[in-house]
């Protein structure tokens, strides 16, 4: 039932009561009941609302139904699978060729290797530099590496083994190749029309694989008898000697090694002097400031066991004439002088000119003498002129 009623609103709900239909406006903001129509067969008047009653609470909501069975599926069937053909037979593959028979000939017997050349010498290595007292003295040069010797000739290879090499057996004639069979043709494809798709049924059955061509026998074409081998080729010469390597940086120094034992304690030496400003006539004998023709009163002592070494002694600026002569020459006592003194044989001789212009008054003599302890000596001097400023000697003793 509808209406056309000229209202603010335009929802309409149908309900039903007791007595009759009933047709009610609702507001759609509130949904309260504005207006009611009570109807029969003869028509529609409007019923007057009282005011809208406090709304009733919420009925519990109505149990939920059962779900509705699920439709059957779809019984449409689906096409069988064609049946896949057979496939054809593969033809078969000819026999193999019997192998050739002939028999390999023996290997030759190696040359023997060549002797090996002889390995050159070695260079002789540096002196080793002397060791320095206390400090380490320097490393000597290491000396150069003697040139490696010439590499003996490679001794010749031995000829070959004579050993003739069996025939090769002829070669099997190789058999013909068996002809392909033919392809099995193609079965036809099931001419079942596709069976209009119904709702997803259940799978079908896997239809059963198509059995499996039986497979070719295998050719029986002879495999060819394997050729002779080649001979092996000269060997390479040998490559040149690679440059040799550049020389690797200097490793550190080594910790300073420990110091070497003291060395035997060396001789000493010992220097006594003789001189005096007096004027020296020929004969006479000097002393420590003093000259005079007595050995005993210009003598010196000898402190202790030594070795008279050299005597050195100079006229200072007395004049010397061309060939004249000059001589000093030790004399000892070993009995304090009581006796005569003995002359030692150790002289020093100045031969003139001695001038401004050519100056010449000194002369030294080495030698080895030994005196002992408490032995006095002096210095006698033997002259062409007389010497007005004196003389000086030095007398060198070393001891043991």
């Amino acid at each position: 039932m509808s209406f056309n009623h000229h209202h603010r609103f335009s929802k309409w709900k149908l309900s039903s009561d007791n007595d009759c239909f009933k047709c009610e406006e609702i507001n759609e903001s509130s949904s309260f009941c504005l207006i009611r129509f009570r109807c029969n067969e003869c028509g529609c008047n409007v019923v007057p609302l009282g005011a809208t009653g406090a709304t009733g609470a919420t009925g519990a909501t109505g149990a939920t139904g059962a779900t509705g069975a699920t439709g059957a599926t779809g019984a449409g069937a689906t096409g069988a699978t064609g049946a896949t053909g057979a496939t054809g037979a593969t033809g078969a593959t000819g026999a193999t060729g019997a192998t050739g028979a002939g028999a390999t000939g023996a290997t030759g017997a190696t040359g023997a290797t060549g002797a090996t050349g002889a390995t050159g010498a070695t260079g002789a290595t540096g002196a080793t530099g002397a060791t320095g007292a206390g400090a380490t003295g320097a490393t000597g040069a290491t000396g150069a590496t003697g040139a490696t010797g010439a590499t003996g000739a490679t001794g010749a290879t031995g000829a070959t083994g004579a050993g003739a090499t069996g025939a090769t057996g002829a070669t099997g004639a190789t058999g013909a190749t068996g002809a392909t069979g033919a392809t099995g043709a193609t079965g036809a494809t099931g001419a079942g029309a596709t069976g209009a798709t119904g709702a997803t049924g259940a799978t079908g059955a896997t239809g059963a694989t198509g059995a499996t061509g039986a497979t070719g026998a295998t050719g029986a074409g002879a495999t060819g008898a394997t050729g002779a081998t080649g001979v092996t080729g000269a060997t390479g010469a040998t490559g040149a000697t690679g440059a040799t390597g550049a020389t690797g940086a200097t490793g550190e120094t080594g910790a300073t090694g420990a110091t070497g034992e003291g060395g035997a304690t060396g001789p000493g030496l010992m220097d006594v002097f003789l001189g005096t400003d007096q004027a020296i006539g020929n004969g006479e004998f000097v002393g420590v400031g003093t000259a005079s023709a007595n050995f005993v009163t210009n003598t010196i002592v000898i402190p202790q066991n030594a070795t008279i070494t050299s005597l050195t002694f100079n006229i200072r600026n007395n004049i010397l004439g061309v060939g004249d002569i000059v001589s000093a020459e030790i004399f000892i006592s070993t009995n304090c002088g009581f006796s005569t003194p003995t002359p030692t044989g150790i002289t020093a001789t100045i031969i003139g000119p001695n001038n401004a212009a050519t100056p010449n008054c000194c002369a030294t003599t080495l030698t080895s003498f030994p005196v002992d302890q408490c032995n006095i000596i002096s210095v006698q001097i033997t002259t062409d002129v007389v010497l007005a400023s004196g003389i000086t000697a030095t007398i060198l003793f070393e001891l043991p």
